[in-house]
């Protein structure tokens, strides 16, 4: 049977992921730092031959797409990050104890998109371009791959680490058949002394 790999990228990083920043929907770019992540991790993307690129519209998902591939982009709206309603723009420590509740998924922030839609707009994309077969290079954001790992293979977010800045995870699917996927790598980056890697905030 004919396969799909998506090769899932988390954009590199912000001044708001430094700061521990809620990003969710806010159109935040890369920080110096975040060009850099992309760049050093460019290398690790080509081992995998992308041939061609999807990317959530925000900046910095699509600066970070630019720097991974010379291929076109194509832009797709249900790659942007969930909408974290009056969250969006807060630390963990402005939102308090319900926060980890949040992270453990069990609490949707105020106003915000509820998780079971972000998973099912994720799966809808990633189902439309599972065929052709190939290598498809998704640049996005660290809820999106976590939501895609919920739709792919089952792994809840209790149960997945933090998504590093400027990371790949690689999932195989069956193309056209997003029940049988199988996930090869999670959060790789590279290993640099020059690349330090802040607190994660989406």
């Amino acid at each position: 049977m004919d396969t799909t790999r998506f090769l899932l990228v988390r954009h590199g990083q912000t001044a708001w992921t430094v700061e521990r920043r809620l990003q969710g929907q806010t159109d935040i770019p890369l920080d110096e730092l975040g060009r850099r992540q992309a760049e050093a991790l460019r290398p690790i993307v080509q081992e995998f031959a992308p041939d061609r690129v999807l990317a959530s519209p925000a900046r910095r998902a699509t600066e970070t797409a630019q720097i991974l591939s010379g291929l076109r982009t194509t832009f797709d709206e249900r790659l942007k990050e969930a909408n974290l309603g009056s969250w969006e723009g807060l630390t963990p420590d402005e939102i308090g104890p319900v926060y980890s509740q949040w992270r453990a998924g069990h609490f949707d922030p105020p106003g915000a998109e509820p998780r079971v839609e972000l998973v099912e707009r994720v799966a809808a994309a990633l189902q439309d371009e599972s065929v052709p077969a190939g290598n498809v290079l998704v640049v996005t954001h660290g809820g999106v791959i976590r939501a895609a790992l919920d739709a792919l293979i089952g792994l809840k977010t209790e149960n997945i680490v933090p998504v590093s800045p400027a990371s790949l995870t690689v999932v195989e699917v069956t193309a056209g058949d997003l029940v049988q996927a199988k996930l090869q790598h999670y959060n790789l980056s590279p290993s640099s002394k020059n690349i330090q890697l802040q607190p994660e905030a989406r």
